[in-house]
């Protein structure tokens, strides 16, 4: 069955596409999918009909409410938490120092007083919309295609291309991958068309409404398609669907180290990507209590002794080696010899570190806590850098590569010391920073302390390493869609300081 794709237009809203009707689709010609007739056969006079649906689960009406409830929680959340006509009016004397010019150019450079801008980390040059999808036919499915070629390397947890068309051929894996095929065509539609598909986005919801056997292939389902409704501002649903997905891996026990083995198929290669789904899940719940300010790990407390994973060309070749365990990698430094450890185990260990220096200090801050932050909060952060070998210090290969996943791990290790030290720095909050989704809940008095000018360093340097990773000079900014809300704390940090600090050329 064949599921054509929305074309791209200026406006950039996506037009709903519909499926072939049977006359058009017996003699493999292009339909409109016009209800109740298509225009082929309305100038035939032949009778149009179409194919009822074989997934079952909601069908097209009920999709569409249910979208339109999602619709009006997401309004009622935005509004509650985002609106601009609810800035607290605290420190009204610095109101007017964002003067408007300066929040337009900031905005127009970053974006990130704008909810949408995640779209913006799509590359120009795009290649030309299929139309249409092709899903029995791996080697011709453009989705699938782009989804590998633009977005896998950001999240390495699915199964790498030549291995899941393996497994997507194998009668015995088709019906279980449906679900995962359709929320990857859906993020390869995001690259292909840079617009939302709302008919691919029935798909994914129609296959998942399913009743299905418990699956981790549906944790991987419900991770990709929650990244993909964050990246389009969809947050209350994103979370719905993190949730989700956390609840299923704890109740497969995803986070026990002989799940791997009894769900492998003694393919070592399977194995590898249940291990990275559970870290993947690991990490961007870390992303979530970030970006979304709330702060709650769901699984960070989880007592998991998942092996780590592989080096990333270890993963695509599949040549994997003998698992690592986390207890040795906690203990490397005082390893006998020395031991490599892969990009996604230095990530994992970026997310254990930001989360246990944050744990450290209480959600709101107060004075008393600037010495333990000092002496505690930063030793596991500076631990982190201090232990990364040389060739995970530098994010870009001599060849102009980037390490997405070292890229996002000292990104974050950076928000997390900004994060926590701006509240007792000179870098005073200003109610308009409230306008990005993306900020933090400032102090509720001022907390100057004996050690405001070490607080206030420690985020100037973060905010300079962030730019740094910024100004890397790769041909085109493309990201995971994260990386707007991490750097944006870093951005809100410079420019108070260009407001109230800084002097001169002095960034």
């Amino acid at each position: 069955m064949t599921t054509p794709v929305a074309p791209a237009h200026s406006n950039g809203a996506a037009s709903r596409s519909s499926l072939a009707c049977l006359s058009c689709r017996s003699r493999h010609l292009k339909c409109d999918g016009k209800r109740p007739r298509c225009d082929r056969c309305a100038a035939a006079a032949k009778e149009c009909n179409y194919a009822p649906s074989r997934r079952g689960g909601l069908d097209r009406v009920a999709l569409a409410e249910r979208r339109k409830r999602l619709a009006v929680v997401n309004s009622v959340g935005n509004s509650s938490s985002e609106s601009p006509t609810s800035l607290p009016s605290q420190q009204s004397s610095d109101s007017q120092i964002f003067g408007q010019d300066s929040l337009a150019e900031l905005n127009h450079g970053l974006g990130i007083f704008d909810d949408g801008s995640l779209e913006n980390q799509i590359p120009t040059s795009v290649p030309p919309v299929p139309s249409t999808i092709r899903p029995d036919d791996p080697k011709h499915d453009a989705l699938t295609n782009a989804y590998y070629t633009d977005f896998h390397k950001f999240h390495p947890f699915l199964l790498p291309q030549e291995q899941f068309t393996r497994f997507r051929q194998d009668p015995n894996w088709i019906g279980r991958l449906r679900p995962l095929i359709s929320t990857m065509h859906l993020v390869g539609h995001i690259y292909t068309t840079r617009t939302w598909s709302s008919e691919l986005q029935d798909d994914v919801e129609s296959q998942l409404s399913e009743p299905a056997p418990i699956d981790p292939v549906i944790v991987q389902c419900r991770l990709l398609y929650s990244i993909a409704l964050f990246w389009y501002s969809h947050k209350m649903e994103a979370k719905y669907q993190m949730d989700l997905a956390v609840r299923l891996a704890l109740d497969l026990r995803m986070f026990q180290k002989e799940f791997a083995a009894t769900h492998g198929a003694e393919s070592t290669m399977l194995m590898e990507c249940w291990r990275r789904t559970w870290w993947m899940l690991y990490i961007i719940d870390a992303y979530y209590a970030g970006t979304l300010g709330t702060m709650n790990f769901a699984v960070v407390d989880v007592d998991s002794n998942v092996e780590l994973p592989c080096m990333e060309s270890e993963y695509e070749s599949g040549d994997i080696p003998e698992s690592q365990s986390l207890e040795e990698f906690d203990l490397r430094e005082f390893a006998s010899e020395d031991t490599s450890y892969s990009s996604f185990a230095y990530l994992i260990g970026a997310v254990r570190c930001a989360a246990l220096a944050i744990s450290t200090t209480p959600r709101l801050v107060a004075r008393e806590d600037s010495t333990r932050m000092i002496e505690e909060a930063d030793s596991i952060i500076d631990g982190w850098s201090l232990l990364l070998p040389e060739d995970r210090r530098h994010v870009m290969s001599k060849t102009g590569e980037i390490d997405e996943l070292m890229f996002q791990a000292h990104l974050l290790v950076n928000v997390a010391s900004i994060g926590l030290h701006r509240p007792l720095s000179d870098l005073r909050f200003n109610p308009v920073e409230y306008i990005s989704s993306c900020a933090r809940e400032p102090p509720q008095e001022n907390l100057e302390t004996e050690l405001i000018n070490v607080h206030t360093v420690r985020v100037l340097r973060a905010v300079q390493a962030q730019l740094r990773l910024l100004a890397l000079p790769t041909e085109r900014f493309h990201h995971t869609p994260f990386t707007t809300c991490m750097v944006s704390e870093g951005t809100l940090a410079l420019l108070s300081a260009c407001s109230f600090l800084l002097k001169g050329n002095i960034v």
